[in-house]
């Protein structure tokens, strides 16, 4: 079993690295752009459609870097959200029609896509929605209300899950235009954390969608999200690897430079003990997060190993956001630190497709 990384590998992972310093300059609202006009919105989808063509793994790593220099998790959440929710699923299962369409302005960032399949009454049980997507004719109609919609306000294209039919038990999956008549996108939602990601809610009224517009066979919808959500869950925090490697570097430093009875507190064995936690959090995410992107290239459905990613991931960078806090003491509770921010962003990451119980019921259900 070989760890190392090839070359190109290397050479795309300081591209990020670098890619993150301009970018945090940039205007919030700007940053997404900024990363679409350097490829990053793109690096999965195969080059013939205008992407970079690397693989998962490869990719994994380059948002490692790029999440290493860039301290916006809402802006790369989003950006996650496009890539991995949505243009995976299409790279995956769609048409050839459907990819030659949509897969290389997903590639450059004209358009942007996100995944549209929370309601107020279903939140993660995609088997009690209401939405609808209703066959008639040659065509389909989309009905339905989603809420917490990653990025919708700056979104062009939604993959929207909806039961088929009224009476139908399957789902089916659609691909809605945010210009397409009866949509309509909400008032964006104050979070706590994730701000450039912009939650809001959608409605769906009676939209009319041409037969191409699904994505996947009618009624087996369940199927093209479960592989939506396997992309996603398994590198949509990739990038918290890197942020994960920048607080622990910056937890060594200070306990280093931090005296106390005139010795550093990094001698202090309580101190050790915190940042040895913060390694193993770290060492063992990118295993499971390398594992599940891995398991993606070798053709496998890796819902288990993308929910075993989403979820240790999630926790371990939010144990690791509190512990890089209380090594500062009060000055790591000061606004001006930057921890409340991060914290922020890393409570909402345990959320974000999938809380800790989900993964947790996946993963159960695996074995058994």
């Amino acid at each position: 079993m070989d760890f190392s990384w090839n070359d190109k590998q290397q050479r795309l992972h300081e591209r990020m690295l670098a890619l993150g310093q301009p970018t945090m300059a940039a205007a919030v609202p700007e940053r997404l752009g900024q990363l679409a006009a350097e490829g990053v919105l793109g690096l999965s989808i195969d080059s013939a459609h205008g992407g970079g063509g690397w693989d998962s793994l490869s990719t994994a790593y380059a948002y490692e870097g790029l999440g290493a220099t860039l301290a916006d998790g809402g802006t790369l959440l989003a950006a996650g959200a496009h890539l991995f929710g949505v243009a995976m699923a299409i790279q995956a299962v769609g048409t050839p029609a459907q990819r030659e369409r949509w897969l290389p302005n997903l590639a450059a960032g004209q358009c942007i896509g996100t995944v549209a399949a929370t309601e107020q009454q279903s939140g993660s049980n995609m088997g009690a929605i209401k939405a609808v997507v209703e066959p008639a004719g040659d065509k389909f109609s989309a009905q339905g209300d989603k809420c917490f919609v990653t990025n919708a306000p700056g979104a062009d294209l939604f993959l929207f899950v909806g039961r088929h039919g009224a009476t139908g038990r399957g789902l089916t999956v659609a691909l809605i235009e945010a210009t397409a008549a009866g949509v309509t996108v909400g008032t964006p939602l104050q979070t706590t954390g994730l701000k450039s990601a912009q939650l809001a809610p959608v409605a769906f009224e009676g939209c009319t969608l041409s037969a191409d517009a699904v994505l996947g066979r009618p009624g087996a919808g369940m199927a093209v999200f479960q592989i939506a959500m396997s992309f996603e869950r398994a590198l949509v925090l990739a990038f918290r690897l890197g942020a994960m490697q920048r607080d622990l570097d910056e937890a060594v430093a200070f306990s280093r430079d931090r005296a106390l009875d005139g010795k550093p507190i990094a001698r202090h064995q309580a101190v050790l003990h915190r940042l040895a936690r913060m390694k193993l959090r770290l060492e063992t995410s990118r295993l499971v997060v390398y594992r599940a992107a891995w398991a993606l290239d070798q053709s496998r459905r890796a819902h288990t190993e993308a929910a075993l990613a989403k979820w240790h991931l999630a926790d371990a960078a939010l144990e690791s956001s509190l512990d890089a806090m209380i090594l500062r003491g009060g000055a790591g509770y000061l606004e001006d630190a930057g921890f409340g921010a991060t914290i922020d962003d890393t409570l909402g990451a345990t959320i974000h497709s999938g809380t800790q119980d989900v993964c947790a019921t996946i993963v159960g259900r695996s074995l058994t």
